[in-house]
């Protein structure tokens, strides 16, 4: 540093920590203007990036907001802001159910800071706005600017990446995401890497393995729908899903079985006779090779296991104390400033967190999207994305949403909420499956040509 600067900063009345924070603000606003005013020229890139952002950037990476710094936003949600304002204008939205359901959790959500426990309240609604209602808004945009063939392609992508990377740290004993150090709350909570039975856990760059494993499961009905040759789409899930075992999280599992599974019952158009003869093949042979690795894992994990799941159960009892709207009465605030709902400070149920936090409206609400999702799947008329997020329904039960998992998860439904405007009917979908785009549409002429020929010999 030059005298001239020492002089500057020493006679400035900011602090020297201080002075550091503005000048990287700075630096990251001028880093995001230029990144918009390239990004909106590029849909696509953007849609891109921000996928990279949650298969590769950790949920420590971020930025502190607020007087004190106390609020935090991620460099996923970031991303996913930057890149709904670079996809803006759309000129194909029509407002539909969905977001209808999600306005009004908005309401609630705003509604509980007038209640009791308003300071409480508060850090929910901030996160729903920075991890949902972001998600959500850029999934229905990024598939309207976009088309979703695509952008389920590039899920498949990276999610491919993911795999082959949770693979070898799984095998090598290495995961160079946790050598990323940030000097936050954020790496003190996801910084480490968790055991079951003795054995480390994949995370990636989830910062949780149960995180990592339920995204990979919302990553196959995508990938899947994409426009790959069978045979690559069907290695990509293969990888995709030993990676998924590899977390050692049953909900993860459970997902990525469930989702594979409704997509070779319900996904008719993008599927054939032939691939879910080779998808169903696919299955048999990851759980025959890794079942022996799983069982015996949980069987050292003994008790560790069964107690996570009674937890689980016992979280029932909180239903009692929900309010129709705002925090539950059983909400608290000890001396260190964390939130217990009773004498839990943990609540591994997105469903009943919703319904402390928000109220159990909030948490019908909720419920109702979820009917919707499931009847869609059944009557065959659900898109890839509404087979994505309904095949999570058992992980929204028992574990909350946390890291980049809880952002995918609302793009996805906001991918769903579009594509489901996008392509209403199974004639409609057909036309977007990967046997039908490439038809030139000179064939048919040339064949009427030729019949017109012969008629007037």
């Amino acid at each position: 540093m030059t005298p001239a600067v020492h002089a500057i900063v020493a006679a400035s009345p900011v602090s020297g920590p201080a002075l550091d924070r503005t000048l990287v603000s700075v630096a990251g606003l001028a880093v995001a203007v230029t990144a918009f005013l390239v990004l909106r020229r590029m849909p696509r890139t953007a849609v891109g990036v921000w996928i990279a952002v949650l298969c590769f950037v950790p949920i420590w990476i971020g930025l502190g907001i607020g007087f004190n710094g106390n609020y935090y936003l991620p460099a996923v949600t970031a991303m996913a802001l930057l890149a709904t304002v670079a996809l803006l204008p759309v000129h194909s939205y029509r407002f539909g159910m969905m977001d209808g359901l999600v306005a009004l959790l908005v309401v609630f959500a705003l509604a509980s800071l007038i209640t009791e426990n308003a300071g409480i309240a508060l850090g929910f609604a901030f996160s729903l706005f920075t991890y949902f209602v972001a998600g959500y808004v850029f999934g229905r945009v990024a598939a309207l600017r976009v088309d979703p063939t695509w952008i389920y392609g590039a899920v498949g992508v990276a999610f491919t990446v993911v795999s082959v990377l949770t693979l070898i740290e799984f095998f090598g004993h290495w995961n160079p995401f946790v050598a990323i150090t940030a000097n936050n709350s954020m790496y003190s909570i996801w910084g480490t890497i968790q055991e079951r039975g003795g054995v480390a856990r994949a995370e990636g760059a989830f910062g949780h393995s149960i995180a990592l494993g339920s995204s990979l499961a919302i990553a196959i009905p995508l990938t899947l729908a994409a426009r790959f040759p069978l045979l690559v789409r069907a290695a990509m899930v293969l990888l995709m899903l030993s990676a998924t075992v590899l977390t050692f999280s049953r909900i993860g599992m459970i997902g990525a079985l469930l989702g594979l599974l409704l997509s070779i019952l319900f996904m008719r158009d993008a599927i054939s006779r032939r691939a879910r003869i080779v998808l169903t093949s696919s299955i048999i042979a990851v759980a025959a090779l890794l079942f022996p690795l799983v069982t015996t894992v949980f069987d050292d994990a003994g008790a560790e296991a069964t107690g996570s799941a009674d937890y689980r159960g016992d979280l029932l009892s909180l239903i009692g104390s929900m309010n129709p709207v705002g925090v539950a009465d059983s909400a608290r605030r000890d001396s260190t400033g964390q939130v217990y709902f009773g004498n839990f400070r943990s609540i591994d149920s997105q469903l009943i967190l919703t319904g402390l936090s928000s109220g159990f409206l909030a948490l019908l609400l909720v419920v109702l999207a979820l009917a919707i999702g499931i009847v869609l799947v059944v009557t065959r008329r659900a898109t890839p994305a509404t087979i994505a997020v309904v095949a999570q329904i058992p992980a929204l039960a028992t574990v909350a949403l946390i890291t980049q998992y809880s952002v995918f998860l609302w793009v996805a439904v906001g991918i769903a909420a579009t594509t489901q405007h996008l392509t209403p009917t199974a004639a409609e979908a057909t036309l977007l499956a990967p046997q039908h785009r490439f038809r030139p549409v000179a064939e048919p002429v040339a064949e009427t040509a030729r019949l017109r020929e012969r008629s007037a010999r």
